[in-house]
């Protein structure tokens, strides 16, 4: 009977957030700026997760606060908003609260890891399911758990207990109406990461956490890295990898902005690169080279073998995928990293862009010139 009634509640509380949802989708078709919510998880008398040195509410303040720094200079017409601004204890209902409050088209939760296993390691990315594999089920379980150290957690959560597997079936009977486009935030933020630090890759998963359930819009929650693993709470608790790391989830959300957030007015072009927009945007007058080795009617991984071990970007043109290696604003450093490659990309050549358009290169071999000889 217990079980019967336990089942119930956890039923009504997934009802009772569904009812929300066509309220909430119609209030954020008008008009209004694309808003994105962080989350910094834990904060105040909930310290996180522990490492030797740090605790994981810090870092995820600290990235948080970095990333949403990042978006205001690339993207001033973007509204981000904070769960916490100071270090103070969130309840995990209040956060998903402000995101909905606000209509907020993206919700980003920052998180750190944490295992007994201390050769665990690498970061990850989450959206909303049932979990796809015990590791995942077991992250949100210990983020879930927080809930229990609420004033009123059974009311407010209408009976969920987070140690129980029985409460997660509520996750095995929902699929989240932004799904698909949490699955691409999710992978575009998790490729971001990898290309910005050395942390193992874990891939993106699914599993039951509460701040996720409790949206109606586009929601990730990101784990940096594992605070009790040596490696990477060096580089977790670092100053250098937490800008790492928020440029990682930065470039993430900013594909996912370019190609579904920014309106049609606002692009220059939708096949620029997000990272040539962004280099122009500081020297506006100084082209900058780039040096093209492949082309792909599809999007590759960052590790795909036929980048050769490479770090690439790419851009879109006219559907295509092209794929770069290296910039410079300095035409002569740029062929010398042609030069490097030369074994392993033959048919490599330079292109260039200006204010995050891309332009011959013989026009910006001629301004590169005569901004040298003015120097």
């Amino acid at each position: 009977m217990k079980y019967i009634l336990h089942s119930f509640k956890t039923i009504l509380f997934l009802l009772l957030l569904m009812a929300a949802i066509p309220h909430a989708m119609a209030q954020k078709s008008g008009k209004k700026p694309f808003t994105v919510v962080i989350d910094a998880g834990h904060g105040g008398v909930d310290p996180g997760a522990l490492g030797k040195k740090s605790q994981e509410k810090n870092i995820n303040f600290n990235v948080s606060n970095r990333l949403g720094k990042m978006i205001n200079e690339a993207y001033p017409e973007v509204k981000v908003i904070y769960t916490r601004t100071t270090d103070v204890k969130i309840p995990l209902a209040r956060r998903a609260d402000i995101a909905n409050k606000e209509n907020a088209n993206l919700f980003i939760s920052i998180h750190s890891n944490a295992s007994k296993n201390r050769n665990a390691n690498g970061c990850q990315t989450f959206t909303l399911g049932a979990g796809s594999d015990a590791e995942a089920k077991a992250a949100a379980m210990y983020e879930n758990e927080v809930i229990l150290s609420e004033d009123n957690f059974e009311e407010t959560y209408q009976g969920f207990d987070p140690r129980s597997s029985e409460s997660y079936i509520i996750f095995e009977l929902m699929r989240s109406h932004d799904m698909e486009m949490s699955v691409k935030l999710a992978e575009m933020v998790q490729k971001g990461m990898l290309k910005t630090t050395s942390l193992n890759d874990r891939g993106v998963s699914s599993a039951g956490f509460l701040v996720l359930h409790r949206t109606v819009m586009p929601s990730i929650l990101v784990e940096l890295g594992f605070i009790t693993n040596s490696k990477d709470e060096s580089l977790i608790a670092s100053k250098e990898g937490q800008e790492k790391l928020a440029k990682g989830i930065f470039d993430g959300f900013a594909n996912y902005y370019e190609l579904y957030g920014r309106s049609k007015e606002a692009k220059k072009s939708a096949d620029t690169p997000t990272t040539a927009k962004k280099e122009s945007s500081a020297k506006s007058d100084r082209p900058v080279f780039k040096i093209q080795i492949m082309a792909s009617e599809s999007e590759l991984k960052s590790n795909d073998k036929r980048f050769k071990g490479l770090a690439t970007d790419y851009y879109k043109e006219n559907g295509v995928y092209k794929y770069t290696y290296g910039e410079s604003e300095d035409y002569n450093a740029i062929l010398r990293m042609k030069k490097e490659i030369a074994d392993k990309f033959k048919d490599a050549f330079v292109i260039a862009f200006l204010n995050g358009e891309k332009i011959s290169t013989a026009k910006a071999i001629e301004i590169f010139k005569k901004q040298t000889k003015t120097k």
